[in-house]
C-alpha cells in the first residue's frame, strides 16, 4: 500500500476542477443569456456574429431613414395639396368668372386683387414649406453655379544682373608678361655618341610650359589650379582667368610638354662649321621663336559678376469656384453603401407655374389665364402624383429592411444566444457530478489512514 503519492485522490480532484469548470461556464452562459461570451467560447462564431451585428444595427438605423423620407414626403405632398385646393381652384374660379362679360372692369379689377392675394398664399407655402430645415417646394434648379473670388497670392521675384568689377591681380595670381624677341631660343646639342637625343625646355625653368605664337604679348597664371596656361595680351577685354581667388572663370591650358628629338644619320667632319643631322625626329625647331620678360607693360583685367536677388511681393489673384446644385435628397434606405432612394423635390412657385404675371382684365387675357392655371393645376397633380409614388416605394422599401433585420436577427440569435434549457440541462448535471466528486475525495483522502491498522 502506498500512501506518500495519494493517486484516486488526485483523479478525483481532477474531475472536480473539470466539474467546476463546466458549472461556471453555464452560470455565466445563464446568467448573460449568451452562448458566446468571449472568442475563447468560439472564434469563428463570434467574427460571423459581429458582422451580422453590424448589418442589424444598420438595418434598423436604415428603418429609422425610411420613416424619415417618408415624413419628408408626406409633408412635400401636403403643402402641394393646399397649393392645389383651395388655391389654384379658387383662381381658376375667379379667371372663369372674369371671363364673363357681364362684369364690368371695376369688377375684374377686385377679382385681380384676391387673384394677387392667392398668388401670395402660393408662393408663402412654398417659401415655408420645409423638413428640418430642407425646402421642399421651392428648389432652385440643378446646374452649376461659378463664382469668382479674390485672394491675395505672395510671390517670390528672383532677378538676376551682372555688375562689371576689376580683378585685384595681385591678391589673386602671379602673372607674367611675355613678348616676342628676333630669333630661336638656343639649343646645345652635344654629340657625344649616336643615335643622339635632346630635350628643350623655355630658357627659366623645366617646369614652365611652351609658348605658342598667338599675339604680341602674352601671359601667364601660375597661383591657382592644377596647370598653368596662356592666354593672349592683346585684345583683353571680356577675358576671364580660372584659378582667380573667389571667382569663377575660363581660361585656356596648356599641358606640360618636353619635346624629344632623336637624331640619326649624322656625317661627322673635321672641317669647321655647324653640324646638321640628316634626319630630326620630332616637332621642328622653328616652331618655338625665343620670347624674353616684357617690361613696362600694364594690364587690367575685367569681369562680370553675377548677383542674384530676390523679392517677396503680394499679389491678388483671382479663383474660379465652380459649385454644383443637386435640387435632389439621396435616402440612405440600406446598410451598406449604395443603397439609396432619390427623392427630386419641386419648384412650384408662382413664377415656376407660369402664373406670376396672369391677368384677368380685360376678358381675353381672362380667358388666357383659364389655359395657364389649367397647366399649373396639371403641374401640382403631376407632383402630389410623384411624391405619392414615392410614399409608396418608400413603404415598401421599408417593409422589405424589416424583414430582412428580422431575419438576420433570427440567425445571429442561433449563433450567439444561449438554449436555456441546454444550459440548464447541463447546470444541474455538472452539480451533480461536482457533489459526487467532493464525497469521493473524502473517501480517497481517508483510504491511508487504514495503514494505522498494523501499526498497533
Amino acid at each position: 500500500m502506498i500512501i506518500k503519492s495519494n493517486i484516486p485522490a488526485l483523479n478525483t480532484l481532477n474531475r472536480l476542477q473539470k466539474n467546476n469548470k463546466v458549472t461556471a461556464s453555464t452560470l455565466e452562459r445563464l446568467s448573460s443569456g449568451l452562448r458566446i461570451n468571449s472568442a475563447a467560447d468560439d472564434a469563428a462564431g463570434l467574427s460571423i456574429s459581429e458582422r451580422m451585428r453590424a448589418q442589424i444595427r444598420g438595418l434598423d438605423q436604415a428603418q429609422r431613414n425610411i420613416q424619415d423620407g417618408i415624413s419628408l414626403v408626406q409633408t412635400a405632398e401636403g403643402g402641394l395639396a393646399v397649393i392645389h385646393d383651395p388655391h389654384l381652384q379658387r383662381m381658376r374660379e375667379l379667371a372663369i368668372q372674369s371671363a364673363n362679360d357681364t362684369l364690368t372692369h371695376d369688377d375684374r379689377k377686385k377679382i385681380q386683387e384676391e387673384i394677387e392675394q392667392i398668388k401670395k398664399a402660393i408662393d408663402d407655402i412654398t417659401n415655408n414649406t420645409e423638413f428640418n430645415g430642407i425646402k421642399l417646394l421651392n428648389v432652385p434648379d440643378s446646374g452649376k453655379v461659378i463664382k469668382t473670388i479674390e485672394v491675395m497670392k505672395t510671390v517670390t521675384k528672383t532677378e538676376t544682373t551682372y555688375v562689371p568689377e576689376i580683378v585685384d591681380i595681385s591678391k589673386a595670381t602671379s602673372i607674367t608678361i611675355y613678348e616676342r624677341s628676333t630669333g630661336l631660343n638656343e639649343l646645345t646639342i652635344p654629340i657625344t655618341s649616336f643615335p643622339i637625343s635632346m630635350e628643350w625646355s623655355p630658357p627659366d625653368s623645366p617646369t614652365e610650359k611652351y609658348l605658342f605664337e598667338i599675339g604680341q604679348y602674352y601671359f601667364r597664371t601660375t597661383a591657382y589650379g592644377a596647370e598653368s596656361g596662356y592666354i593672349p595680351g592683346n585684345n583683353i577685354t571680356g577675358v576671364r582667368l580660372n584659378g582667380l581667388t573667389g571667382y569663377d572663370g575660363t581660361t585656356e591650358v596648356w599641358a606640360n610638354k618636353l619635346i624629344a628629338y632623336t637624331g640619326a644619320g649624322w656625317e661627322p667632319s673635321d672641317a669647321e662649321g655647324d653640324h646638321s643631322p640628316n634626319a630630326i625626329l620630332g616637332d621642328d625647331l622653328t616652331d618655338y621663336p625665343k620670347y624674353t620678360q616684357a617690361s613696362n607693360m600694364m594690364l587690367r583685367f575685367e569681369y562680370m559678376r553675377e548677383v542674384t536677388t530676390s523679392t517677396t511681393v503680394t499679389v491678388p489673384e483671382l479663383i474660379t469656384i465652380e459649385e454644383t446644385i443637386d435640387p435632389n435628397v439621396i435616402l440612405q434606405v440600406g446598410a451598406n453603401a449604395g443603397d439609396t432612394f432619390k427623392v427630386d423635390l419641386s419648384d412650384v412657385r408662382t413664377s415656376s407655374l407660369g402664373i406670376d404675371q396672369i391677368s384677368v382684365d380685360p376678358r381675353d387675357k381672362a380667358a388666357e389665364a383659364i389655359g395657364m392655371i389649367d397647366e399649373a393645376i396639371s403641374k401640382v397633380s403631376s407632383e402630389r402624383s410623384k411624391y405619392g409614388a414615392y410614399q409608396n416605394a418608400l413603404e415598401h422599401i421599408h417593409s422589405n429592411v424589416a424583414n430582412y433585420s428580422e431575419n438576420l436577427t433570427s440567425a445571429e440569435s442561433r449563433i450567439r444566444d444561449a438554449d436555456m434549457a441546454k444550459e440548464m440541462m447541463k447546470m444541474a448535471k455538472s452539480n451533480i457530478l461536482s457533489q459526487a466528486a467532493q464525497a469521493m475525495l473524502v473517501q480517497a483522502n481517508q483510504t491511508p489512514e487504514s495503514v494505522l491498522q498494523l501499526l498497533r
